[in-house]
């Protein structure tokens, strides 16, 4: 009889009252991770086209460690802080010849860093 009592008590802790709040951050890390896919995608198609090639290319190479981060439940939260600045220090340097294409960049890159943040505030 103890032994279901403490099943029922592990199982009503695990799906109970922090249940929504675990996974919404889940939802959360997982969209995180498949957004910094897209966007070192993103980075390596604008290296490719040579223009600032040492700038895209530390953008795809942190971006990379971002997607990597944030790929299982145990986040690298250093890694990925740092990683992030550094992305957001690249990004006023970048060419601003290439129009609307390069303001989406800057503007998912910005939004992505945001939400990184309020996720670890959040769900760390």
């Amino acid at each position: 009889m103890n032994r279901w009592v403490i099943v029922v008590a592990v199982t009503t802790s695990t799906f109970g009252v922090g249940c929504q709040d675990d996974v919404r951050c889940e939802r959360e890390r997982m969209d995180l991770n498949k957004t910094w896919s897209e966007l070192r995608a993103a980075a390596s198609r604008h290296k490719l086209e040579g223009t600032d090639v040492p700038t895209w290319t530390v953008i795809e190479t942190k971006a990379e460690l971002l997607e990597s981060s944030f790929m299982t439940r145990q986040v690298t939260w250093n890694s990925a802080k740092k990683a992030s600045d550094d992305i957001a220090s690249k990004l006023p340097a970048l060419d601003s010849s290439e129009g609307v294409r390069l303001a989406g960049f800057k503007n998912s890159a910005e939004t992505a860093i945001k939400r990184q943040s309020s996720f670890e505030k959040e769900c760390r």
